[in-house]
């Protein structure tokens, strides 16, 4: 009987290992040659498009002016003298009625003035009654005179005399009138509904014909000229139509909104802007519940036409003013020409310039596109 000894027994037990390690390596060595290495698939940029179709669309104006007054008055005195009187209310920031009594001026010299014309015109009104007479008598004497064969002279008959007391009359009327005018005219009052803007005089001011006194704005009404381009002209109906347009204004600042109405449109062309202007109007502005202030710089949306043929995108679409981002049928990028016709909210409404009817526009164009670039182009749902 043959005896292993312990160390026999280590000994088979270590080729044993190898050979079983050899016999593992050698079939996953065989495994691995039968298994193709995973393909690798290639990674584009992700851009988020608008797949775009012709749409109707009613055109939006947007256009931007200063609201003024239309009728912005200075205030001036008719006649000298010393300021007398001084409304409580004429301060600036105060609002008048028309007719309101704004001040007085010291009326003395006027109601001497008109009391010397009176007394002129009775005086006139006297003597053309005797020239009158006279004029009536000499025409009477000449038929008596037995000489009415003959033509009597104009001189005569008294006629110069009697045309002269007329114009002399006529004159002392005409003065009574432009004292009685002067002596109105030391009583300042409004001459609209107004809002005073600026006050130059005080009580004890001495002022002369011709004086400023304040500066005064018409409350009843403002107006707001808009220049419109040639193309935003295009977007509006005709002028027969033009008052029907809804106007809207904004102080993009406050945020608050005002009605106004059509009123006007120039008939030139600004020589600064090139533009042509659409004057909007608003009703009793400062008496409204959010009052309009002159001098509100506002944003104005108008209504226009429909339109057809528009391609409505975001307006971050645009790289440049006529400039935007396509995908091709290839998945790769493309430039694309358009027109703006008009924007409304976040969004702009457009007409490719070439033949295209339904197009990719890339929504967020970043500087790194290149044309032609590979990407892949993922379809953003609209709200």
């Amino acid at each position: 009987m043959q005896v292993f000894t312990r160390k026999s027994l280590v000994t088979l037990g270590g080729l044993a290992s190898i050979f079983i390690a050899v016999s593992i390596n050698s079939v996953l060595s065989a495994s691995q040659q039968q298994t193709p290495p995973p393909k690798v698939v290639p990674q584009y940029p992700v851009v988020s498009v608008t797949e775009v179709a012709p749409v109707s669309h009613q055109a939006s104006i947007t256009a931007y002016g200063e609201v003024q007054s239309r009728n912005q008055l200075v205030l001036t005195s008719q006649v000298s003298g010393q300021i007398t009187y001084l409304s409580p209310k004429f301060l600036t920031g105060k609002t008048f009625e028309k007719g309101e009594l704004l001040a007085k001026i010291e009326p003395i010299l006027y109601e001497q003035a008109l009391a010397d014309a009176k007394a002129n015109l009775a005086d006139a009104a006297l003597a053309l009654a005797q020239e009158e007479l006279n004029s009536t008598q000499a025409a009477k004497e000449w038929l008596q005179s037995g000489l009415a064969g003959e033509s009597p002279s104009d001189l005569v008959l008294r006629k110069p005399q009697l045309a002269a007391a007329k114009a002399k009359y006529a004159t002392a009327k005409k003065a009574v009138a432009k004292a009685e005018y002067d002596l109105t005219q030391t009583q300042i009052t409004a001459p609209f509904d107004a809002l005073v803007v600026a006050k130059q005089v005080q009580v004890g001011t001495n002022v002369q014909a011709g004086s400023n006194l304040a500066e005064l704005y018409d409350i009843a009404l403002f107006e707001v000229a808009l220049p419109l381009s040639l193309q935003q002209w295009q977007l509006l109906p005709g002028s027969s139509k033009l008052k029907d347009i809804q106007i809207q204004l904004k102080d993009e600042g406050s945020q608050q909104l005002w009605s106004a109405e059509f009123d006007r449109f120039e008939q030139h062309i600004d020589s600064q802007s090139r533009q042509r202007s659409l004057v909007a109007q608003v009703k009793n502005p400062i008496k409204r519940h959010s009052p309009l202030f002159p001098g509100t710089f506002v944003k104005a949306t108008l209504t226009g036409s429909a339109v057809d043929q528009l391609w409505q995108l975001p307006a971050s679409a645009l790289i440049d003013s006529n400039t935007v981002w396509q995908v091709n049928e290839n998945g790769v990028l493309d430039f694309l020409s358009v027109k703006v016709v008009f924007a409304q909210g976040n969004d702009i409404y457009v007409q490719p310039l070439d033949n295209i009817v339904r197009a990719r526009i890339v929504n967020r164009p970043l500087s790194s596109y290149l044309q032609n670039m590979k990407v892949d182009a993922q379809i953003e749902e609209t709200l």
